[in-house]
């Protein structure tokens, strides 16, 4: 367990953070997996102010931080994590100025998605039921169906580990497919879009189509946290597995799911380490066969710290 310095303990956080912070907090109920121990210190700063605060604080004190948004592309270890999440709900506003739009961070995606239909503003109808914040769809450029967030973005506002506060250009981010480099280690607090005008009545029609799809192809009486590979060039991730032999195979409460089988299904009660056999299990049986590598779309979090494998 890493000590945390003086300065970042709870009691001391809390006499210059105006945010929420909680101790020892269970991060499967922060995740759409539902999977996961607790966060060391989970801290929610209440606007820009409160995280340059305590972005500072935590700066060059070498504790491990993770930024959470709807936890729905993680996957969090059985142990939990032992420095600082930073979640930013509060980041929150949704501004409307014509076709443009300024959103913030934490707001969650489908709800925002379906805002914007309402004001007949085209281009996020085909996001239509992805999970999770728009923060995290930016950092990873989330898509289906043909159409990614970046694909109306103007400007992203973030914010690095040094305290530099940033707006980028579209251009400046250098999205590609479920992939934000530029943004990926900073903390993501809202962006600018300008989306084409479009029909109301058209648009939510595509998105009951699209919500109708996700419905029929994948398992959603069950958590999960989506896709769990990039899609590798030429190839089709769950026909991959599938052939395999794999569809339906457990590793305790967790399964590659009968319905999809790039997705992995929490059948109530999966460990992280459940888990992450089934994604050893794909990746190994996949190369073996077919020559390809299965990259993680998805991301561990606690596994020795922060990474991919």
């Amino acid at each position: 367990m890493i000590e945390l310095p003086a300065g970042l303990t709870a009691e001391a956080l809390r006499a210059q953070i105006r945010g929420e912070i909680l101790e020892n907090e269970p991060l499967k109920d922060r995740t759409t997996y539902r999977i996961g121990g607790p966060a060391r210190l989970l801290i929610c700063p209440k606007d820009l102010e409160d995280l340059q605060r305590l972005n500072a604080l935590m700066e060059g004190c070498g504790v491990p931080r993770f930024i959470l948004g709807g936890g729905a592309n993680v996957l969090v270890s059985d142990a939990g994590f032992s420095g600082i999440v930073v979640h930013l709900k509060n980041f929150n506003t949704l501004e409307f100025q014509g076709s443009k739009v300024t959103a913030g961070a934490g707001l969650v995606l489908d709800a925002f998605v379906s805002t914007c239909l309402k004001r007949r503003l085209a281009g996020l109808e085909r996001l239509s039921g992805i999970p999770g914040t728009l923060g995290g769809a930016l950092r990873m450029n989330a898509g289906a169906f043909d159409a990614e967030i970046s694909d109306h973005l103007v400007t992203v506002e973030c914010m690095d580990f040094e305290g530099n506060h940033r707006v980028l250009s579209k251009s400046e981010v250098r999205f590609a497919y479920r992939q934000a480099p530029v943004i990926r280690d900073s903390y993501i607090l809202g962006a600018t879009f300008d989306f084409p005008d479009g029909d109301g009545e058209a648009l939510f029609i595509v998105r009951e189509e699209i919500l109708a799809r996700r419905y029929e192809r994948q398992p959603w009486q069950y958590p999960s946290a989506g896709s769990v590979f990039k899609r590798p060039p030429g190839y089709y991730t769950g026909k991959l597995i599938e052939d395999l032999g794999l569809k339906g195979v457990r590793i305790g409460r967790a399964q590659i799911s009968p319905k999809h089988a790039g997705i992995i299904i929490n059948l109530g009660g999966a460990k992280a380490a459940d888990v992450l056999g089934l994604i050893r299990l794909a990746q190994a049986g996949v190369l073996e066969r077919y020559g390809v590598n299965l990259e993680l779309e998805q991301e561990l979090i606690g596994f020795n710290g922060i990474g991919k494998i």
